[in-house]
């Protein structure tokens, strides 16, 4: 711990490190727990604590682990050598928690025998347990047995344990420049989290359209609004026609707004829709949170709760709707169509049986001309992404009409996007 503190001084991060020490690996989860609402990025000294943390269920998105890299092995070829009767010789080693692509590239470079054995952190066995006696026992048996000459390995247990039974070991410590990039890799972690964090957030507060029996009055979306806000500890911007903007952050988001799936949820017909949009700038942000109302409507799956108000909830980030274009744009070209039409597509034939549907019926859901309607099906009938399957008589005096049907390739196509796009 103290070689740590001594690089983070001399990359400026003393001030912003919370040490703590332990002398058994089994106590690093209990004591980084109580940091999780303190830091951004827990990292452990090696990579038997980080993975008891994992065991213990810490956040693995918040932890790391200092990794032992190549200068802490020639670190320690270097020392070993030097310690020898016949110096210059390296003695054969048993690694443990070192990889073994790490150890063949170290032996590599130094051009080197590929005499050394490598010990797993993981035992082979399907709870992939973590046992320090049996890491140790390993050592001893390849020491007696004359299979090494040394053992060497980055946990103090094991060291102490090997040393008091008189093995011949040493201890491969973490060289500065490991730590260093360590250190720097944490706080670039941190510089992102915090800027994520207060990314600007747009929330998009309406009714949600035939979710009421009759139309929610104005001054509800408007209460139901200043309630988010309080929430939220943010502020509306304008009062729209249609709706209520807010501006907040990434952070108070994903913080104070905790979704519930609405078919688990006590909520069967949640009168508000929020959509949420994440961007770098208002507008950017508000575009998206449009977008994200839009999905919410058609596609309800989550919702959340201000005060006594309950939201149909959905949010859009830029890499996220990123990606949803450019899977649109390849729906699109393999359909030659534009890909507005295809995001409507993806909206219309939600309310279609997908086994069998008229141009009406299409036309009806798409709010165009039936005659339109059957000029884009016979473009998809060409291209053999809908077939005809059959003929329906209409009530009325006049021509049957085709039924059509989606093929399997193209329903599964607008299945992707229908989860992707409203």
């Amino acid at each position: 711990m103290a070689q740590i503190e001594r690089v983070a001084a001399t990359v400026g991060l003393a001030s912003s490190i919370i040490p703590r020490s332990y002398s058994d690996a089994a106590d690093a989860p209990r004591l980084a727990r109580p940091l999780l609402s303190l830091c951004s990025v827990i990292l452990f000294s090696g990579r038997l604590p980080y993975r008891m943390a994992l065991a213990a269920d810490l956040p693995h998105d918040l932890i790391d682990y200092i990794p032992h890299g190549g200068a802490d092995l020639f670190r320690t070829l270097a020392i070993a050598a030097l310690r020898s009767d016949k110096v210059g010789r390296v003695p054969r080693f048993s690694f443990d928690t070192v990889t073994r692509s790490d150890v063949e590239e170290a032996y590599d470079e130094l051009d080197l025998r590929d005499d050394y054995r490598i010990i797993p952190l993981e035992a082979d066995d399907p709870d992939k347990t973590i046992d320090i006696d049996r890491i140790v026992a390993t050592h001893r048996s390849m020491f007696s047995e004359g299979a090494v000459d040394c053992c060497a390995t980055c946990i103090r247990g094991v060291f102490d344990q090997l040393s008091r039974a008189n093995v011949h070991v040493i201890r491969i410590d973490h060289s500065r420049s490991s730590i260093r990039q360590a250190l720097l890799k944490a706080k670039l972690r941190h510089d992102l989290t915090q800027a994520e964090a207060s990314q600007t957030a747009v929330c998009f507060v309406s009714q949600r359209d035939g979710a009421a029996s009759r139309p929610v009055p104005r001054r509800m979306v408007a209460k139901a609004a200043r309630e988010l806000a309080a929430l939220l500890d943010s502020h509306i911007i304008r009062e729209v026609e249609d709706g209520s903007i807010l501006v907040a952050t990434r952070n108070a988001i994903e913080t104070r707004l905790k979704p519930e799936l609405l078919s688990g949820g006590p909520r069967g017909d949640v009168r508000m829709t929020l959509g949420v949009g994440f961007g770098t700038s208002a507008e950017q942000a508000e575009t998206l949170a449009r977008q994200a109302q839009q999905r919410a409507i058609h596609f309800p799956e989550r919702f959340v709760e201000a005060g006594d108000t309950a939201f149909i909830f959905e949010t859009i980030d830029p890499e996220q709707n990123r990606e949803d274009r450019q899977a649109d744009l390849g729906l699109a070209k393999e359909l030659n169509i534009s890909p507005v039409i295809v995001r409507r597509l993806a909206t219309v034939f939600r309310t279609l049986d997908p086994r069998g549907f008229t141009a009406t019926e299409l036309a009806n859901g798409y709010s165009f001309a039936p005659r339109s309607a059957r000029r884009l099906l016979k473009h998809l009938k060409e291209r053999g992404f809908v077939e005809e399957c059959g003929v329906r008589n209409n009530r009325r005096a006049g021509r049957p009409e085709a039924i059509y049907r989606m093929s399997q390739a193209y329903f599964s196509g607008l299945q992707a996007t229908e989860s992707r796009n409203p």
